[in-house]
This record gives structure tokens, C-alpha cells and sequence, in this order.
């Protein structure tokens, strides 16, 4: 009896995570063969000063997100699915007025990211980009641009 139930018990999760990949499949389009998929939503601010437009272009391998101009303290956000076991990378130029040309920042990066946000916040500065950090509640951990402007 008791291997009875252990079989079915087998049966039922492989049936649950089959629907689970499924549904991440029919979501994303092609990422089923990832294990333990997670949803995240980046969200980019404009944290400049001076009332300075920031016009911000984010792409990954697969998905261009396309150019957005960003008015002083707007935001905009974007939902993908990740993986422990993938290497999820979105890479954003920035520029503003002034700014001495573009300036690069890897948004998420699986290697830094995953375990630190399902909802990751980014605030650019003219100095880099700051992570929002849950524990304390700013955007208290920041970084210079990948490389200086070109």
C-alpha cells in the first residue's frame, strides 16, 4: 500500500510540474527546459537632477525592450522569467543632456540578481545605477557605469 501511494504521490508532482513548464512555455515562448522559473519585474527611475530627461534603451539575447524617454522621477518596468539554473541578462544604455555620451549598466544579471529580487527597483544617477535593497529600504547599494561614456 505505502508504495502504492509513493508512485502516485511521483505521478501527481510530475504531472504539476509538467503544467507549471507548460504554462511557462505558453508565457514566454521557448523556456521550458528551464527548472524552477521565476517571474521578476524590474522597474528603471530616472534619478537625476535638474529636471533632466533620461532616454534608456534595455535589451537581453532575446528581447529588445526598445528606447524609452523617461521625464524627471518617471519609471517604467518590464516582467521576464528567470531560472536558477539559466543566465538571464539585461543590459540598458542610458543618456541624457549632458551626460558626455552613453553610459552602459547590466540591470539584471542572473550571477547578482536572482536570489535578491522578485520585484528589483534601479535608480540611475549620473553617477550609476543604485539596487533598491528590501532590508533596508533605499537604494543604498550603488555602482559606477560598466564603462564610461563613449
Amino acid at each position: 500500500m505505502k508504495r502504492g501511494r509513493a508512485v502516485l504521490i511521483m505521478k501527481l508532482i510530475f504531472v504539476v510540474c509538467t503544467a507549471i513548464m507548460n504554462d511557462v512555455a505558453t508565457a514566454k515562448g521557448d523556456h521550458a527546459d528551464r527548472i524552477l522559473p521565476l517571474k521578476k519585474k524590474m522597474t528603471v527611475i530616472n534619478g537625476l537632477e535638474g529636471n533632466l530627461q533620461l532616454t534608456v534603451h534595455c535589451k537581453s539575447k532575446d528581447d529588445d525592450l526598445g528606447v524609452r524617454v523617461l521625464g524627471p522621477g518617471q519609471s517604467f518596468y518590464f516582467k521576464f522569467w528567470t531560472c536558477v539554473f539559466a543566465s538571464t541578462l539585461f543590459h540598458c544604455s542610458f543618456e541624457w543632456p549632458g551626460s558626455g555620451g552613453i553610459h552602459r549598466f547590466d540591470i539584471y544579471d542572473d550571477r547578482h540578481d536572482y536570489l535578491d529580487c522578485a520585484y528589483c527597483e534601479r535608480l540611475v544617477k549620473p553617477s550609476g545605477v543604485c539596487k533598491y535593497t528590501g532590508r533596508t529600504k533605499k537604494f543604498d547599494r550603488c555602482f559606477h557605469w560598466k564603462n564610461e561614456s563613449m
